[in-house]
């Protein structure tokens, strides 16, 4: 099976998205622990799936640490731009 390539920019893409879900499925469990009567199970299940993806932020990252890429990661216009 041949080695594959993933771009470092395509790396800082997928953090940039992953952390919006992550920021995003907090912002749902905090609502749903707002509310009267919050459902356990479905708080439960959100936090499952950010923790998921906590791990794919953190795997994601170690990839561009291989890479040679190191922090801050950053897709600011002009700044996604990373040096070899």
């Amino acid at each position: 099976m041949p080695n594959r390539s993933i771009s470092p920019n395509s790396l800082i893409a997928r953090i940039t998205t992953l952390r919006r879900r992550h920021r995003d499925i907090s912002r749902r469990i905090e609502s749903e622990e707002l509310r009267p009567l919050p459902d356990p199970t479905h708080i439960k299940q959100l936090k499952q799936e950010r923790l998921g993806l906590k791990d794919a932020i953190r795997m994601t990252k170690s990839m561009l640490m291989r890479a040679g890429v190191h922090p801050p990661y950053t897709t600011q216009p002009g700044r996604n731009e990373v040096s070899p």
